[in-house]
């Protein structure tokens, strides 16, 4: 029990840190829209991961076609990634803005959905931690292992909110329009690895 509860912690922790859409999103909406707003795109693994798991486990167990499955989500993924970052481009956002967006939740939700790296995830390793001991032992992982990948990414909102107040205009509008350009570049390489997995 101890051993799946660090490794949720650990596993959570490297997941919260590693660079990715929905860590650029967090930071996007971070630095555009005020903490609150990051705080509440870092919570989308909460309503995605379960419907992850479930396709996951679902896919392996049935279709054996894994590879296919993350062949299309990568395409249609990187789709996806690439609107949403031609349209934060596109928009402009003063520094000081601290409306929230009711949008901003269900956009990471579908950049989590549609991202393949959790279902390779609860695919493989975390899938292997899930089942191998008991059902609390597995809602444990689960559990553990959300918390610890929001609240890392809600610390990293947090750090980058002060960080951000200290840009100048300028600055601040150069680093998002950088950011939303990090997106697309996660948009080609998603598209790259969806055709190489055809």
């Amino acid at each position: 029990m101890l051993e799946t509860l660090l490794a949720a912690l650990t596993f959570g922790l490297t997941a919260g840190l590693k660079p990715g859409p929905l860590s650029i999103f967090v930071i996007h909406q971070t630095l555009s829209h005020g903490l609150r707003a990051g705080i509440i795109a870092s919570l989308a693994p909460f309503a995605s991961d379960g419907p992850i798991i479930i396709t996951s486990y679902y896919i392996i167990s049935n279709f054996k076609q894994f590879d296919l499955f993350i062949a299309t989500l990568s395409i249609v993924g990187a789709a996806f990634l690439a609107f949403i970052a031609i349209r934060l481009l596109i928009k402009d956002v003063e520094p000081d803005s601290e409306s929230s967006s009711p949008a901003s939740f269900a956009t990471a939700v579908k950049l989590n959905l549609l991202n393949p790296a959790p279902y390779i995830f609860w695919g493989t390793v975390g899938g292997v931690y899930m089942t191998q001991g008991t059902l609390a032992a597995g809602l444990s992982f689960i559990i553990i292992f959300l918390l610890t990948l929001s609240a890392t990414k809600i610390l990293l909102a947090g750090s980058l909110r002060a960080l951000g107040s200290r840009f100048s205009r300028r600055a601040y509008h150069y680093l998002l329009k950088t950011l939303s350009i990090v997106l697309l570049l996660f948009a080609g390489n998603l598209l790259l690895e969806g055709i190489r997995l055809l």
